[in-house]
């Protein structure tokens, strides 16, 4: 279910097109990031590889605004390239779990990797994974991103009435 914003369905033309226009702008951004994210994961499976010294590796856990928990691994390493100290952080883009089992086999499995090889963007190796890839999230950025376009705009054009 899409969530309007509050001005809209109004008695006021000038509001409901102010509303739509926000919707479109957050669903341009929405879609910017996940289209990002999946590029970035296609291409960390072909970024070169460092070995890693691992810091920590824990646990994390979120409670949800709905009373729900999520558990994601919070993995802190650093590695040298060309003779500059990095920090990696990520197992992967989207290590966020609603299964605390499923969380701590991914830390468990971190600290079990020898060697700890981390994945770095050439171009910036502040970005690095140890877990490369697209995953779930971003392909639903994707999705989100275009109904917040399509929908307002099928909305404008009178395709949907309300």
């Amino acid at each position: 279910m899409v969530v309007a914003p509050a001005s809209m369905f109004t008695d006021y033309a000038w509001l409901d097109m102010l509303g739509w226009s926000m919707t479109i702008i957050l669903g341009i951004f929405i879609l910017i990031t996940g289209m990002v994210s999946v590029q970035e994961g296609r291409q960390s499976f072909r970024w070169p590889r460092a070995k890693a010294k691992l810091k920590s590796a824990t646990l994390l856990s979120h409670s949800g605004s709905k009373g729900g928990m999520s558990y994601s691994p919070k993995i802190n390493c650093s590695f040298v390239i060309d003779g500059h100290e990095y920090e990696g952080t990520e197992y992967d883009f989207s290590a966020s779990y609603t299964s605390k089992e499923k969380a701590q086999k991914k830390v468990a499995e971190v600290k079990n990797m020898l060697p700890l090889l981390v994945y770095y963007k050439p171009e910036d190796p502040n970005l690095n994974v140890i877990h490369p890839g697209v995953h779930f999230v971003a392909y639903l950025r994707l999705l989100v991103g275009l109904c917040g376009i399509v929908i307002p705009i099928m909305s404008l054009l009178g395709y949907i009435q309300y």
